[in-house]
């Protein structure tokens, strides 16, 4: 089966945007609000083993490759690197790193401001509300749509508007949120 890769951003994408997440020493806070969606990507991804991720978010600057794996968690053991350009919009990494490394299937999960530019025009990037990341049912739906176009060998998935077919959305609302 044919890799497709997934470039993920962490916050905004598996928690909200502004958690407390680092010290003064870049130590990693305990906080149990960071990585609250991680299970729920890991259902999503989970019938899609062929899925790697590549770490797009700024994270990548303050942890070495393992400590990106056991953040992960259960999404670890799909972890194929981060993206190594670092000084262009987001955006521009991501496809810089898409060609760097020949990939041709790709998705990326991502709330910074150029992934939601970018998104307009290339249905590649699904852009995060910062806020509910991959909780919100609208960023669900663009990820398996946009994985199932691979298997569905179609070669645009542009319409966000169809409902794709076989997908799981998993509603996730924490208390409070709304």
């Amino acid at each position: 089966m044919t890799q497709v890769v997934l470039f993920l951003d962490f916050d905004g994408v598996l928690h909200p945007d502004g958690e407390a997440a680092l010290d003064e020493n870049f130590r990693l806070l305990p906080n149990p609000n960071l990585f609250c969606w991680k299970g729920l990507l890991h259902e999503i991804l989970e019938p899609h083993p062929e899925v790697q991720i590549i770490v797009s978010s700024d994270w990548r600057r303050f942890f070495d490759d393992e400590n990106l794996v056991r953040l992960l968690g259960p999404l670890g053991s799909r972890f194929a690197g981060v993206v190594e350009t670092l000084g262009s919009p987001r955006s521009q990494e991501i496809l810089g790193e898409a060609a760097r490394r020949s990939i041709e299937r790709w998705v990326a999960l991502d709330d910074h401001v150029s992934v939601h530019e970018a998104a307009k025009e290339d249905c590649r990037f699904i852009a995060c509300d910062p806020r509910l990341g991959v909780s919100k049912p609208e960023t669900q739906k663009a990820l398996c749509k946009g994985l199932l176009a691979f298997w569905c060998r179609q070669p645009s998935f542009a319409s966000r508007e169809s409902e794709p077919e076989g997908c799981q959305v998993k509603a996730f609302i924490q208390r409070g949120d709304m």
